[in-house]
Protein backbone atom coordinates (compact mmCIF):
# COMPACT_ATOMS: atom_id res chain seq x y z
CA UNK A 1 0.00 0.00 0.00
CA UNK A 2 2.74 2.85 1.15
CA UNK A 3 4.64 1.45 -2.03
CA UNK A 4 1.48 2.47 -4.31
CA UNK A 5 1.19 5.81 -2.27
CA UNK A 6 4.49 6.76 -3.05
CA UNK A 7 4.72 5.96 -7.24
CA UNK A 8 1.32 8.21 -6.88
CA UNK A 9 3.21 11.20 -5.19
CA UNK A 10 5.90 10.42 -7.42
CA UNK A 11 3.99 10.55 -10.29
CA UNK A 12 2.07 13.73 -9.30
CA UNK A 13 5.32 15.53 -8.36
CA UNK A 14 6.64 14.78 -11.48
CA UNK A 15 3.26 15.92 -13.59
CA UNK A 16 3.51 18.85 -11.61
CA UNK A 17 7.19 19.79 -12.20
CA UNK A 18 6.89 18.85 -15.65
CA UNK A 19 3.63 21.42 -15.95
CA UNK A 20 5.94 23.89 -14.31
CA UNK A 21 8.59 23.53 -16.83
CA UNK A 22 6.02 24.29 -19.59
CA UNK A 23 4.69 27.02 -17.85
CA UNK A 24 8.22 28.85 -17.51
CA UNK A 25 9.13 27.66 -21.21
CA UNK A 26 5.90 29.72 -21.84
CA UNK A 27 6.24 32.31 -20.37
CA UNK A 28 10.40 33.23 -21.13
CA UNK A 29 9.28 33.11 -24.74
CA UNK A 30 7.33 35.85 -23.81
CA UNK A 31 9.65 37.34 -22.53
CA UNK A 32 12.09 37.43 -25.22
CA UNK A 33 9.49 38.16 -27.72
CA UNK A 34 8.59 41.30 -25.67
CA UNK A 35 12.76 42.13 -25.41
CA UNK A 36 13.12 41.33 -29.12
CA UNK A 37 10.52 43.58 -30.35
CA UNK A 38 12.25 46.65 -28.02
CA UNK A 39 15.36 46.02 -29.17
CA UNK A 40 14.16 46.21 -32.37
CA UNK A 41 12.80 49.30 -32.43
CA UNK A 42 16.23 50.80 -31.33
CA UNK A 43 18.37 48.64 -33.73
CA UNK A 44 20.66 47.54 -30.72
CA UNK A 45 21.07 44.10 -29.52
CA UNK A 46 21.13 44.98 -25.47
CA UNK A 47 19.17 46.88 -23.15
CA UNK A 48 22.34 49.31 -22.08
CA UNK A 49 22.60 50.11 -25.66
CA UNK A 50 19.14 51.85 -25.71
CA UNK A 51 20.74 53.59 -22.82
CA UNK A 52 23.97 54.79 -24.82
CA UNK A 53 21.83 56.18 -27.43
CA UNK A 54 19.68 58.34 -25.04
CA UNK A 55 22.70 59.96 -23.28
CA UNK A 56 24.51 60.48 -27.21
CA UNK A 57 21.75 62.25 -28.15
CA UNK A 58 21.07 59.58 -30.63
CA UNK A 59 17.14 59.59 -29.77
CA UNK A 60 14.67 61.05 -27.74
CA UNK A 61 14.43 60.50 -24.52
CA UNK A 62 10.67 59.74 -24.06
CA UNK A 63 9.35 56.68 -24.50
CA UNK A 64 13.27 55.26 -25.35
CA UNK A 65 13.91 55.69 -21.27
CA UNK A 66 11.00 53.74 -20.09
CA UNK A 67 11.82 51.55 -23.17
CA UNK A 68 15.07 50.37 -21.71
CA UNK A 69 13.73 50.11 -18.39
CA UNK A 70 10.91 47.37 -20.03
CA UNK A 71 13.81 46.14 -21.57
CA UNK A 72 16.47 45.40 -18.35
CA UNK A 73 13.43 43.80 -16.41
CA UNK A 74 12.93 41.35 -19.67
CA UNK A 75 16.27 40.61 -19.40
CA UNK A 76 16.54 40.11 -15.90
CA UNK A 77 13.25 37.90 -16.26
CA UNK A 78 14.68 35.89 -18.62
CA UNK A 79 17.71 35.42 -16.86
CA UNK A 80 15.54 33.96 -13.64
CA UNK A 81 12.99 31.96 -16.24
CA UNK A 82 16.32 30.27 -17.59
CA UNK A 83 17.52 29.34 -14.23
CA UNK A 84 14.40 28.03 -12.91
CA UNK A 85 13.33 26.19 -16.29
CA UNK A 86 16.67 24.83 -15.88
CA UNK A 87 15.95 23.60 -12.31
CA UNK A 88 12.52 22.20 -12.76
CA UNK A 89 13.78 20.24 -15.74
CA UNK A 90 16.64 18.55 -13.90
CA UNK A 91 14.27 17.93 -10.96
CA UNK A 92 12.59 15.30 -13.87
Amino acid sequence: MWKCLIIINMVATTEESGISALISVSELIEQRRKLKNILEKYGVSRAEEIEEKIIKGEIPEHPAYEDYLSALAYEKNISDLKAHTRKVIEEI
